[in-house]
């Protein structure tokens, strides 16, 4: 049976990444995994599971070389291949994620944007057309499209991704807060951040009882 990666250990991958792209440009050749674990304030046991579900294992005594695992877990994620999106909800949001260029690092392009503000339709986000919303699904047939970033209110996310998903759509990042129901094998990333906002406000009151306690 094929060893599975955990979802946990998935979003850990592009901090792992980001630490490689960083020791390459310093021209450093190898890294251990206590390295890794130290840069990333994570436990080296973890480190060296997370490595290894992706099938790559280092020499002992020398750790991992830098351009090797850099260059397998580009493959891994898919980093190194140019990937085309297409964003629903020209919002604020949306179009906070159209400027940010960290996706360029993962070859993650956002290539046009659909809504239906007739205030916001023709009109441009960093070079990026916004089209009317009932144009999103051939849109994505005609140009295969599959990935689509949904930053749309809650009661329009279902319906949205249903008509995507028809047009062959295989995974949406989905920030409308409400949980999409979709068929296999498309995959569905949620982003609650009002769940994100409620973890961290809960944990800075703990950590404000304990310094209150002291």
């Amino acid at each position: 049976m094929a060893m599975q990666i955990s979802g946990a250990s998935l979003r850990r991958l592009p901090q792992y990444l980001s630490v490689l792209v960083r020791l390459a440009d310093e021209g450093q050749r190898n890294v251990t995994s206590a390295e890794l674990a130290r840069r990333l304030r994570l436990d080296e046991t973890l480190v060296r599971k997370d490595l290894a579900m992706t099938k790559f294992t280092g020499k002992p005594r020398v750790g991992f070389g830098v351009p090797e695992l850099l260059a397998h877990l580009q493959d891994f994620l898919g980093a190194r291949h140019t990937k085309e999106a297409i964003l629903v909800g020209a919002g604020r949001l949306g179009q906070a994620l159209v400027a940010y260029h960290g996706f360029e690092k993962y070859n993650l392009s956002i290539v046009a944007l659909f809504d239906t503000n007739p205030d916001k339709i023709g009109g441009q986000v960093e070079g990026r057309q916004i089209y009317p919303l009932w144009q999103a699904a051939a849109f994505a047939q005609r140009n295969s499209i599959r990935i689509a970033v949904l930053t749309v209110p809650s009661d329009a996310a279902q319906p949205v991704a249903d008509m995507l998903a028809d047009a062959g759509v295989l995974a949406f990042w989905n920030f409308s807060g409400h949980p999409l129901n979709l068929p296999d094998p498309v995959v569905v990333l949620n982003e609650d951040l009002a769940e994100s906002l409620a973890v961290l406000s809960h944990r800075v009151g703990n950590l404000t009882m304990v310094g209150a306690g002291e």
